[in-house]
């Protein structure tokens, strides 16, 4: 995958998503039709700034569009609360600070993540300090007793639904990411302790034959009290993939082997999951939401360099199947679609989406930055 590809697919997704630049407000879909939504998700606006992360580590020219986008995430924010927590809503506001919706864990903590990949390229302490106080207000939904994060804020109140309540890797296993890249920044042991609790939280959702993570811990709750329900066992990439990440940070951090070993073990447990290699034509593929398995893409990047040859391998099926789509389904407007071997589909939202094409621009930048020979994590 060249550089310029993956240049030209961020540029499609800018010009067919942006709605106004001032004030960075992108659309959750395109073409656009009746009835779609002014502005995107938190989910989606996320993506697409670390779709421009991705690019910037790749050498790609778009600081000022990347500093701009950092920027339109204050449109999510909500007011900050006492002790400088801040959080983050699922719909944008009109203005700064008027973010508004329900606040999901896992949203605020890859949005921390975020402001981290921005601190890293920018060097703005804003951009540390806001991190830090998204975590003040993730340590607040913490279940000192189970374990772990629910899924949005009304998994913590007596009405939660199922769902709810569900404790999901998708926010735990982003939160050893970010505390441990904390610790690695700011050095504060309090980090590296809640990345280690956190850690041994995520391991419970651990299958121990394959080594595969499933979705989460699911919670029950009766007369008010709560208690452990069973795993989740739905399989999805980006749960390995936050794993993989959160190990190597930990083994580069601590020099503790086991976690080097667990994420080995996990990226081969991935890959065979999600593996499809018996299709009538096309190459072999990976079977799963994009975005998920762009986070994936980014823990097989992070692992390179401690078990190269089977990192290889995986990064192989994304470029071949990237490449398929390339060379037989690249639309007008500069796009892939959501399937990279089975084409288009017509009346699929997820052709449609912007999670969908940020996540397919940020896999060849990483594609891009792996036949360079640098990984870009």
């Amino acid at each position: 995958m060249k550089r310029a590809w993956a240049e030209k697919l961020c540029k499609a997704v800018i010009e067919q998503f942006e709605k106004d630049a001032d004030s960075s407000c992108f659309r959750e879909f395109a073409p656009a039709q009746e009835g779609d939504r002014e502005s995107c998700f938190l989910w989606s606006y996320f993506a697409l700034s670390g779709m421009l992360y991705s690019g910037c580590k790749a050498g790609a020219d778009i600081l000022p569009l990347y500093g701009r986008v950092i920027s339109g995430l204050r449109y999510y924010r909500g007011t900050p609360q006492e002790e400088n927590r801040v959080k983050y809503h699922s719909e944008r506001g009109t203005a700064p600070d008027g973010g508004h919706g329900p606040c999901f864990f896992d949203d605020n903590i890859w949005v921390a993540r975020n402001f981290l990949f921005a601190y890293e390229i920018c060097k703005k302490e804003e951009y540390l300090l806001e991190a830090r106080h998204i975590v003040d207000y993730i340590y607040t939904g913490w279940n000192e007793e189970l374990g772990g994060l629910v899924w949005n804020e009304n998994g913590l109140t007596d009405e939660a639904t199922e769902q709810e309540l569900e404790r999901g890797l998708s926010a735990n296993a982003c939160c050893i990411i970010v505390n441990a890249s904390l610790y690695k920044i700011t050095g504060e042991a309090s980090y590296l302790d809640w990345a280690h609790k956190f850690y041994s939280f995520c391991k419970t959702t651990q299958d121990k034959q394959t080594k595969i993570y499933y979705n989460g811990v699911r919670t029950i709750l009766e007369n008010g009290h709560r208690k452990a329900g069973e795993v989740n066992r739905d399989l999805y990439g980006y749960n390995t993939g936050s794993m993989l990440l959160a190990d190597i940070l930990l083994y580069e951090i601590t020099g503790r082997k086991e976690y080097l070993t667990d994420a080995c073990e996990s990226a081969e447990a991935a890959h065979q999951a999600f593996l499809c290699n018996e299709l009538p034509s096309g190459p072999a593929c990976y079977k799963d939401f994009i975005w998920f398995t762009a986070i994936l893409a980014e823990g097989y990047s992070a692992l390179r360099p401690y078990d190269f040859g089977k990192t290889e391998s995986y990064m192989c099926v994304l470029g071949e199947s990237m490449q398929y789509a390339l060379c037989n389904y690249l639309s007008d407007t500069g796009l892939l679609p959501h399937d990279y071997v089975g084409g288009w589909r017509d009346k699929d939202d997820y052709d449609r989406m912007l999670l969908t094409h940020s996540a397919t621009a940020e896999m060849a930048f990483l594609l891009a930055s792996w036949e360079q020979g640098a990984s870009p994590l």
